[in-house]
């Protein structure tokens, strides 16, 4: 009996031992299951991991597969559905998260932080690979490049949208930055009554998302949860007490100096004090850029222009500053260089266009970033389309040094053609000057306002 006993007690303990066995693991393979991305555009899988095995199949960047170990250097994938295989960790990495691009024309850097090299850009809604992360930087796979974009322009592939909260900035200003700190850099600005969802929650901090793509970290305490109607009350009561405090600028005309006068408002007149404005007039030195066929230089104009519009915008309490001030050539590097110096809320390059079709007329308002820039260009539409001496011939985008490299709010415009002898009369005149220029210090004041 006794013998048997112990039989029985075995089988039964078998028995648990099988039954448990299959979920226990099936769990924890689920666990610890990962993924490989492959980061160049071809690399073999080999039989084993060494060059000296054969080689079963190619694969390309951006490609995905099932990371089942990491050997001497060498990646085990499957790459095929039951068909395991191995390439070299120099040519692939494993996969650390999937996310979403929030922004659209993110750049891309071939190193992390502001001074690395652009080599392309993102396209809001893009599903990227992150495989590393450095401070306020991830690395990220397409399948066309690698290389780093700021974290805070990415949002979990698995957040779901509609969960998401709406909230509404209290606060005048607000500061958008890459990361919850007030350390953290500031990448953009929020002013009273913009809408905003709210992707995440770290602390004091919310990560948002805004209509226009502008994705970031701002605090908490500034933003009020709101439901969709109450935003849309909000924003239109903000717009109609907003709509009698226009301001616009008018000339006293006179013998003796020019002299501005703002029209009655009930907003404070220095609508722009605490704004630093870059102005840079294009061209200068040993480069004097279109010329008209009266022998008038792009130097020149550019030049009397930013002198005009410096006079204007400090009327507003704007502190301006010129990157020339007289007829010096000025490296593009430099002129980048001073909005950075200065920490510039606006950066405004100043030209006059010349083009091989003699009949090309009208101004234009350039932009790089969409994010960055595009605001800023966008507020010269309506003061450029009241112009009556000139077309305005719309926005554009430009692919510039100035903005491209800039890391400010920056806008090229191009004040009218050289090119063209009516364009070139008319830009020469003391009353165009006059005209354009107020209509570039109204944008600038829309803009902030």
């Amino acid at each position: 009996m006794r013998p048997r006993r112990w039989f029985a007690i075995l089988v039964c303990l078998c028995c648990l031992v099988t039954a448990a066995w299959p979920a226990e693991v099936k769990g924890e393979n689920k666990k610890k299951e990962r993924l490989a991305v492959v980061t160049v555009d071809r690399v073999n899988v080999r039989q084993g991991p060494g060059v000296p095995y054969r080689p079963l199949a190619n694969v390309h960047r951006g490609e995905t597969y099932r990371l089942i170990d990491i050997k001497d250097g060498w990646l085990k994938i499957e790459w095929k559905k039951n068909k395991i295989g191995w390439i070299a960790a120099s040519y692939a990495a494993p996969v650390r998260e999937m996310e979403i691009v929030q922004e659209d024309r993110l750049r891309l850097r071939q190193e992390p932080g502001l001074d690395g090299r652009i080599i392309g850009h993102l396209a809001q809604g893009d599903q990227v690979i992150v495989i590393k992360e450095k401070g306020e930087w991830k690395q990220i796979v397409t399948k066309k490049a690698v290389g780093w974009v700021a974290a805070s322009y990415l949002a979990d592939a698995e957040s779901p949208t509609g969960s998401r909260q709406t909230g509404v900035v209290t606060a005048d200003s607000l500061n958008v930055r890459v990361a919850p700190s007030l350390d953290a850099e500031r990448i953009g600005r929020l002013l009273h009554g913009e809408r905003v969802e709210i992707v995440e929650t770290k602390r004091d901090w919310y990560k948002i998302v805004t209509r226009s793509g502008l994705g970031g970290w701002v605090a908490a305490e500034y933003i009020e949860m709101k439901n969709g109607q109450a935003v849309g009350n909000q924003e239109e009561a903000v717009a109609e007490s907003a709509s009698p405090a226009a301001v616009d600028l008018v000339t006293i005309q006179g013998n003796g100096p020019r002299q501005y006068v703002k029209k009655w408002t009930r907003t404070p007149v220095q609508v722009l004090a605490g704004k630093t404005i870059v102005l840079d007039a294009g061209h200068g030195g040993k480069d004097g850029g279109a010329e008209s066929v009266n022998g008038v230089t792009e130097k020149t104009l550019t030049m009397e222009t930013a002198e005009r519009l410096k006079e204007k915008l400090e009327t507003y309490g704007a502190r301006v500053v010129l990157t020339r001030v007289n007829d010096d050539y000025v490296p593009l590097s430099a002129r980048v260089a001073t909005a950075r110096l200065y920490q510039a809320d606006a950066f405004i390059s100043l030209h006059y266009d010349s083009a091989e079709d003699e009949d090309a007329s009208g101004i234009t308002a350039y932009y790089y970033d969409r994010f960055a820039d595009y605001g800023l260009a966008q507020s010269f539409q309506g003061p450029f389309s009241k112009l009556s001496a000139l077309p305005f011939r719309g926005l554009a985008f430009g692919n510039y040094y100035v903005l491209r490299e800039n890391e400010r709010p920056s806008v090229l415009l191009e004040l009218g053609y050289l090119s063209n002898r009516s364009d070139a009369e008319v830009v020469a005149t003391d009353s165009y000057q006059e005209t354009v220029t107020t209509a570039i210090v109204n944008a600038v004041r829309h803009y902030f306002q």
